[in-house]
């Protein structure tokens, strides 16, 4: 009885497990991404970028914030999680080759142990999904039987739901 009741407490458990990564990552590229869009830290990005031969700038400095900001938020809601994920893997794996991997692993030297533990939070969201406590898993369809990519195209799945499958 121990032993049943440990397992589906473990289940139970496994279904939530993306929270906690989703929110961490999340409110991290959000506070990151709102940073730069602020007047002052966009035009500090920008002068960043400019320095690091990254051109145009301004504009590469804008759509940084605005990726950040967005993968953030669909990030802490789960929504769109895979979207996000692929979008943090994208903006660290630049900010890993043009500004930290020439300075080693350490973070406390500039290196690029932090991108690589925000590297590691995206892939782990790209591969498990945004888990059942999300906005996916409420607007996500609810299907009787199994029909693979015909869900996609049956009449009761409202475009939102379609939307919510696509984007995991």
């Amino acid at each position: 009885m121990a032993i049943a009741t440990m397992t589906a407490l473990e289940g139970q458990l496994a279904n939530h497990s993306a929270l906690p990564l989703r929110a961490t990552l999340g409110s991290t590229m959000l506070y990151h991404g709102i940073s730069k869009l602020k007047p002052e830290g966009l035009e500090q990005t920008s002068q960043f970028f400019e320095s690091l031969g990254l051109k145009p700038a301004r504009p590469l400095a804008l759509a940084t914030a605005w990726t950040e900001t967005v993968a953030g938020v669909l990030a802490v809601l789960g929504i769109g999680t895979r979207v996000a994920a692929l979008s943090i893997l994208a903006t660290q794996a630049v900010a890993i080759a043009k500004v930290h991997g020439s300075k080693g692993f350490d973070n406390l030297k500039g290196g690029y142990e932090f991108n690589l533990s925000l590297i590691a939070a995206a892939l782990g969201l790209l591969l498990g999904g945004p888990g059942k406590l999300s906005v996916h898993e409420t607007v996500r369809p609810r299907p009787r039987r199994r029909s693979g990519l015909g869900l996609l195209r049956r009449k009761s799945v409202s475009p939102l739901g379609r939307l919510a499958l696509l984007l995991g």
